[in-house]
C-alpha cells in the first residue's frame, strides 16, 4: 500500500453542528475558493491544510476565521522548515542518506531539538506576532520539532508561507474552539455573546491512522494482524513501514519523498527475498542467523 501516511478523514464528534444551514466539507472536499467570494467562512484546524484553505479563501475574496483546536507549531518554509535537511548542502547523497537512516531514535531526537532551537531564533518575530493576537504555539514532544510530530502522528504543524502573516495582521480572524459555545443555523456562538457567521466551515481536523484504512479495506482480523502503523511505539523503527508486517503479502510504503527514495530500495529488496523464499514473509516470525 503507497496511499500515504493518512488514511480515512477524522470528522470529530460536534453535536450541534447539524444545526448550521451552511455547508459543512471536510477539507478533503475542498476544491477552490472562488466560490465563496464574499462570503463568511470558517475554519476549523491549524495544521496545514487549514492554513491553506484559510488563505485560498482570504485570497478570493471571502472573510475566514480560523479556528484553533490546540496548540500547533508553526514555522517559516524558509529557512527554518528546511534545516532538518541542511547537510544534503554537504557531502554524498549516498553518505547523507546512510546518516538519516542510521541514527539511533534518542540521538535524532536530540540533533532536532537543537535544530528546532535554532527555528525558534529565525522565526521569533513571527512567533512573538502569533502570541500576541492568541494563537497558541507548541515546538513538538521535548522540543523536538516538526519533524518528529511528522513520524508520529503525520501533522500538527504549519510551514509558513503567508498565512500566519494574515493571522498576526488580523486580515484572517483567530478564535479558539474552546470559545465556542455552540453551532447554530447562522454559523456559532461564542461563550462571549457573539455569533460568528458562517456560510461555509471547513473541517480541517485531520485523518485518521492508516489502521483504520486496512480495516476498511481488508476487515478487522488483517488490521489486528497488522496492528499500529507508522509512529514509533516502543521500537527504533516506524511502526509497519518498508518492513514485512504481520500480514504476509501486505507492505506499506510512505512518506515524504526523500523517505520513500531512500527506502523503496529496502522494500524491494525483502519482497524480492521472500518471492526467492529467503525471507520469511511473516514479521512474526523471527529472523535466524545461518551458520
Amino acid at each position: 500500500m503507497a496511499t500515504g501516511v493518512s488514511g480515512i478523514p477524522n470528522l470529530p464528534e460536534l453535536p450541534t453542528l447539524k444545526n448550521f444551514a451552511g455547508t459543512v466539507l471536510h477539507s478533503s472536499q475542498y476544491t477552490d475558493g472562488e466560490e465563496w467570494k464574499g462570503k463568511k467562512t470558517i475554519v476549523i484546524g491549524t495544521g496545514n491544510s487549514g492554513h491553506d484553505i484559510a488563505q485560498d479563501l482570504y485570497s478570493s475574496g471571502a472573510k475566514v476565521t480560523l479556528v484553533q483546536r490546540s496548540p500547533t507549531l508553526v514555522t517559516n518554509i524558509e529557512p527554518s522548515a528546511q534545516l532538518a535537511y541542511a547537510a544534503y548542502n554537504e557531502g554524498t547523497l549516498e553518505d547523507n542518506d546512510l546518516i538519516a537512516t542510521s541514527m539511533p531514535l534518542t540521538l535524532a531526537k536530540r540533533s532536532h531539538v537543537m535544530i528546532t532551537e535554532q527555528s525558534k531564533k529565525f522565526d521569533q518575530e513571527l512567533l512573538d506576532g502569533l502570541a500576541r493576537v492568541g494563537f497558541k504555539l507548541d515546538f513538538g514532544d521535548g522540543g523536538t520539532g516538526w519533524q518528529f510530530k511528522y513520524l508520529t502522528r503525520g501533522g500538527g504543524y504549519y510551514f509558513n508561507v503567508g498565512c500566519s502573516d494574515l493571522v498576526v495582521r488580523g486580515e484572517i480572524g483567530l478564535k479558539q474552539f474552546s470559545d465556542i459555545e455552540a453551532f447554530v443555523a447562522e454559523g456559532a456562538t461564542m461563550r462571549s455573546g457573539e455569533t460568528l457567521g458562517a456560510d461555509l466551515i471547513v473541517l480541517a481536523t485531520g485523518y485518521q491512522p492508516q489502521e483504520y484504512l486496512v480495516r476498511k479495506l481488508f476487515g478487522e482480523e488483517i488490521a489486528a494482524r497488522v496492528g499500529p502503523i507508522w509512529g514509533f511505539g516502543e521500537g527504533q523503527e516506524l511502526r509497519n513501514m518498508y518492513t514485512r508486517t504481520g500480514q504476509p503479502g501486505l507492505w506499506f510504503i510512505a512518506g515524504s519523498l526523500a523517505q520513500c527514495r531512500i527506502n523503496s530500495k529496502y522494500l524491494a529488496l525483502q519482497i524480492k527475498a521472500t518471492e526467492e523464499g529467503l525471507l520469511p514473509p511473516d514479521a512474526r516470525v523471527p529472523l535466524h542467523r545461518s551458520s
